[in-house]
């Protein structure tokens, strides 16, 4: 498939595809025909092959259409479809009763193949009546214990860590090899508070591989999906917004920590590529990703500027808004880019009047028009970033915003049998298997660091009984998620360790009070929270604390209830930051 084919979405086949609805369902009754779910994306290279390759071959069209009820699904727009029936990577192909129960199905079909699959279920079909399907369920994980909590969960996920990081190329395993970014960054977690250089060789290891490599796009910027090499040398050529806002956050952590400039070249070149490909610069908000196309990408930045470019999914996805968002909030501290602060805000505040419904929550894509409301990964990524904007800027809405989908969250997707939050609010009588509740373990352990940094921001105890309840429900399964779970590891010790507090007092308008938000956030803290106690509307809280309040806004960097004494000059914070990690502050 050629450039210019590639410049528009991925063409349709002549399948008569239809939505996943009542109707299709119906159809699949009345007509006692199987169901081929296909589950695709824009992005995704091998969908692209399946449709041209497969799917728009006549007879295996034809047949389709004959036999089977054909529903097409987008994962980035029905992730609670994706994760229920994703047969192992995309495409899924997946066969289905008109109940929704798996009879079969795969990942990627070559044309000879799928006709022998389709007779295959067909035949099957046609001697079971479909009564009598194999089923493939959900299993059931509420009778699993509640764990206690304990430091040794970081230490055995930092141990699957260890023993996975690849010591020559970095990342983790052999190939394909993906980001892992979270993995990355409890090992920088881990580094900071013990000193322990092989946790900072796992990242630095891997970022310089990785930045020097085919898998970062050195002609446009960005990071390619993932690499099918062990090196990072060969990419698989989609750029992702989530990966990219990831690999963006990581660059920045690793240059606060080292100061290395290499690392703030890739984050400027993620930033450059974001500007330019990935975002709406007059409006605000990000897009979802840029299509694969490797004949574009062989090509140097000069020679792509006549070529059209692979398709952008324009799309406004909620989750990955937020994820962008929190990152160029950093960005613009840690790298001082004016520009990227000004963006994120007003992406955020697009965002929230694009997809945020009072009482209600966040929906989880906006294509002209708000879709799917209610999914655990946007209310918990949001509020993550809502926290961090009102860090950033002492604007009591967004911690206001904050407060408001959490509770939300709480009343809607919290399990207040078992614990631990639902991906979505559970309705029994939904379509086949998003009828079955699930509780996905990174979006628990998102959702988690959202109430413990809220706990520490309002003091409320119901923030920190929840963030409990729901850590609790899943130390008997986090074990079998091996490194994959360190995101679990992160909102443990946020959850274990007293934060460092840095209150400022001081109008949030004045330049002053600005300089020492600005100094809070350029340091690398990760335990790290921020509070702008504004004296016209926080005086009860900085009674509370026994702050008074000079004419200059002043900054307090605090252990637990012990403070440090009035900060005026910004570059104090750091040092006192320091401190406060080594448990060493004094008034």
């Amino acid at each position: 498939m050629n450039s210019s084919e590639r410049a528009t979405e991925p063409r349709q086949t002549s399948i008569k595809w239809v939505d996943w609805n009542d109707e299709a369902f119906r159809r699949a009754k009345e007509e006692n025909k199987p169901i081929l779910l296909d589950i695709s994306a824009v992005w995704c290279h091998w969908c692209h092959r399946l449709d041209s390759d497969t799917y728009s071959v006549p007879d295996i069209a034809e047949y389709i259409d004959a036999h089977f009820i054909p529903i097409r699904v987008d994962t980035d727009k029905r992730p609670d479809i994706n994760r229920r029936y994703n047969m192992g990577g995309w495409p899924t192909t997946a066969f289905l009763t008109h109940e929704g129960r798996v009879i079969g199905g795969g990942t990627y079909i070559p044309p000879d193949q799928m006709r022998q699959v389709l007779r295959d279920i067909r035949s099957f079909w046609d001697r079971s009546q479909g009564g009598t399907a194999p089923q493939v369920d959900m299993p059931s994980s509420e009778s699993i214990p509640i764990g206690l909590l304990s430091p040794t969960i970081i230490d055995e996920i930092l141990g699957e860590v260890a023993n996975n990081f690849d010591l020559i190329y970095g990342g983790f395993g052999s190939q394909p090899k993906f980001p892992n970014t979270e993995a990355q960054e409890l090992a920088l977690l881990k580094y900071h508070y013990s000193g322990n250089r092989e946790f900072l060789r796992i990242v630095g290891v891997t970022l310089q591989n990785a930045g020097k490599s085919g898998t970062y796009d050195r002609e446009m910027g960005g990071f390619f999906r993932y690499s099918t090499s062990r090196d990072w040398s060969i990419p698989h050529f989609e750029k992702m917004s989530e990966d990219n806002a990831k690999w963006l956050q990581l660059y920045l952590h690793a240059y606060q920590v080292t100061g290395e400039s290499f690392y703030a070249d890739i984050a400027r070149g993620i930033v450059g590529y974001v500007n330019t490909w990935l975002s709406d610069q007059e409006n605000g908000c990000f897009y979802g990703s840029q299509d694969a196309d490797e004949e574009y990408y062989n090509h140097s930045k000069v020679e792509r500027v006549n070529l059209r470019p692979p398709y952008i999914d324009k799309n406004i996805y909620t989750h990955w808004n937020a994820l962008m968002i929190h990152s160029y909030l950093e960005a613009s501290y840690v790298l001082g880019d004016r520009s990227a602060r000004e963006f994120a805000l007003k992406s955020l505040n697009r965002l929230m009047a694009l997809n945020y419904k009072p009482d209600e929550g966040m929906y989880h894509f906006h294509d002209g028009q708000s879709h799917l409301l209610n999914q655990l990964v946007d209310q918990a990524n949001v509020a993550w970033t809502l926290c961090y904007a009102y860090e950033c800027t002492g604007e009591e809405r967004f911690l206001k915003l904050a407060t408001e989908l959490t509770e939300i969250a709480a009343r809607k997707l919290y399990d207040q049998e078992h614990g631990g939050f639902f991906d979505m609010v559970v309705d029994p009588n939904a379509l086949g298997f998003l009828s079955k509740p699930a509780k996905p373990l990174e979006e628990n352990s998102a959702m988690t660091r959202v109430l413990v940094k809220l706990y520490h921001l309002t003091g409320k105890e119901s923030y920190r009984k929840l963030a409990e309840g729901t850590l609790q429900r899943f130390v008997e399964i986090y074990p079998h998620y091996g490194f994959m779970a360190s995101d679990y590891a992160i909102a443990v010790d946020a959850f274990l360790n007293e934060p460092t507090t840095v209150r400022i007092v001081g109008a949030p308008e004045r330049p002053e009070t600005k300089g020492l938000i600005a100094e809070a956030h350029r340091v690398y803290e990760p335990r790290k929270v921020v509070q702008v106690l504004n004296p016209s509307e926080d005086s009860n809280i900085i009674a509370a604390l026994s702050f008074s309040v000079p004419d200059q806004p002043t900054a307090y960097v605090c252990l637990g209830k012990v403070c440090t004494a009035p900060i005026i000059e910004p570059k104090q914070i750091a040092i006192e930051l320091q401190r406060a990690v080594a448990g060493q502050i004094t008034r």
